[in-house]
């Protein structure tokens, strides 16, 4: 058997000689299979290979290891495409966490997040809780007026003293109607509506303090106080701080107040709470 040689179809093509050895190579390259006509050298006859006793045991196990192959190569193509998939789902995961975290963050930059009822913390800045009472005349004193226009209005001699302070909250509220010694309308302010504006919008102020705060600051406080006039608006801001009573921080203020809409009531109110830079204790 080793002594033989072999001729063999391929196509029109007749090939060979070749050794029984090189032929059985071929069996298992997949080159030559069981339906390929051999001839013996000196038999004169091709003969499909599958009915060639010599070459039956060769063919058997040729292709056995062939369908092993197919098995593994198959198992290989499934394990690759479940790797692609999980692959596929961990990155879509994990790029949805990165946009909810992207969100939160956002979110977060906007409306801060509470450590107290009475305080939100961004960093070294915290603002006071608020306080709310109906507006007094002489609040006028020393406010930036909002205009619409951008631009800063010229001066004017103070009159009176400094913006009186939100009234005790211990004080009864003034009845409807009524009128005070300066002739204004003693309406009701609602208070849980304004508190409410300002809870869903001081964070928006931020800005408007790390413009002004410097790196290493000591602790200190700015406290502001504006007007909500009749209709909802922002007409007027004072910041009760000597460093930042005018300049860039009463306008930038005025511009995000000026945004924030209060529902319109029967009377102006005054608003204030206290931004304090700087770790407490």
């Amino acid at each position: 058997m080793a002594d033989q040689t072999w001729l063999f179809r391929q196509g029109d093509l007749i090939l060979g000689p070749v050794p029984t050895k090189l032929l059985v190579d071929k069996l298992f390259t997949g080159e030559v299979n069981g339906l390929t006509e051999v001839q013996m050298m000196g038999s004169g006859i091709f003969r499909k290979l599958r009915d060639v006793p010599e070459l039956k045991v060769h063919l058997a196990k040729a292709e056995a290891k062939q369908r092993v192959d197919a098995h593994a190569e198959e198992h290989a193509k499934s394990r690759s495409k479940r790797l692609v998939t999980i692959i596929g789902v961990v990155t879509g995961i994990l790029m949805v966490t990165g946009i909810a975290v992207a969100f939160l963050g956002s979110y977060l930059a906007v409306h801060g997040s509470t450590s107290t009822a009475d305080e939100l913390a961004w960093g070294d800045i915290t603002i006071d809780a608020p306080t709310v009472s109906r507006a007094q005349r002489n609040a006028d004193d020393e406010l930036v007026e909002y205009t619409g226009t951008g631009r800063k209005p010229p001066p004017r001699a103070p009159v009176g003293n400094a913006p009186t302070l939100p009234a005790n909250p211990g004080t009864p509220k003034p009845k409807m109607g009524t009128a005070d010694s300066d002739g204004m309308a003693m309406g009701e302010v609602d208070q849980d509506a304004i508190n409410s504006v300002i809870a869903k919008f001081k964070p928006t102020l931020i800005p408007c303090i790390k413009e002004v705060a410097k790196p290493g600051m000591p602790p200190t406080q700015i406290p502001i106080q504006f007007t909500v006039n009749e209709s909802g608006k922002v007409s007027k801001v004072w910041v009760d701080n000597p460093d930042f009573k005018s300049g860039p921080l009463p306008e930038c203020l005025m511009r995000e107040l000026a945004k924030w809409p209060f529902k319109a009531q029967g009377t102006s109110a005054s608003v204030g709470f206290a931004f304090n830079i700087g770790k407490k204790g």
